[in-house]
């Protein structure tokens, strides 16, 4: 059900927020991938944007860039290289890992991806002034870097009575 221009969105959690809008633009990237018969997901092409820019890199490399297991980019890969979109090669310094190419038909899905993708942010940032979207990348930015590999913290105490309030640490 689409939503209305009154809906409280407002009033949600920034971690509601967050997905929502995560899920939206991934899911509108697919529809567009798909639609152009681009045999390639949104998780592909992110992977092959990496490697488009950093031919080379090991499985390790592009797990930390995409913020994934090392198994998930192993099952990611795997798919990749059946369609044709990566290459395997033997690490010349470690052979106990694989360097990764992009193919030529790679290149040609990262290519046409590039511009469905940049469909895909016209169409989110409608609207939505340059001022905002500066403000919109540094918060989130500041987000993943506040949360990217940091141990769960506990929430902090409530004081007891007014007492400890006024030697609780700020």
């Amino acid at each position: 059900m689409p939503m209305e221009q009154n809906d409280s969105i407002q009033n949600e959690t920034l971690l509601c927020l967050t997905a929502w809008a995560s899920r939206a633009m991934i899911a509108d990237l697919n529809r567009r991938l798909h639609e152009t018969g681009l045999r390639v997901t949104m998780e592909q092409w992110r992977a092959l944007c990496h490697l488009g820019d950093r031919e080379g890199l090991t499985q390790n490399e592009l797990a930390a860039l995409l913020l994934q297991e090392k198994t998930s980019v192993s099952r990611l890969l795997t798919g990749m290289q059946r369609r044709g979109y990566v290459a395997r090669e033997t690490h010349a310094h470690d052979g106990r890992c694989n360097r990764l190419l992009i193919t030529d038909m790679g290149r040609d899905v990262l290519e046409k991806g590039c511009f469905l993708a940049r469909l895909t942010l016209f169409a989110a940032e409608a609207e939505v002034s340059p001022d905002e979207l500066d403000t919109c990348r540094r918060v989130l930015s500041r987000i993943v870097h506040n949360l990217r590999g940091q141990p769960p913290s506990q929430p902090p105490q409530a004081p007891q009575s007014q007492d400890e309030a006024a030697y609780a640490p700020v």
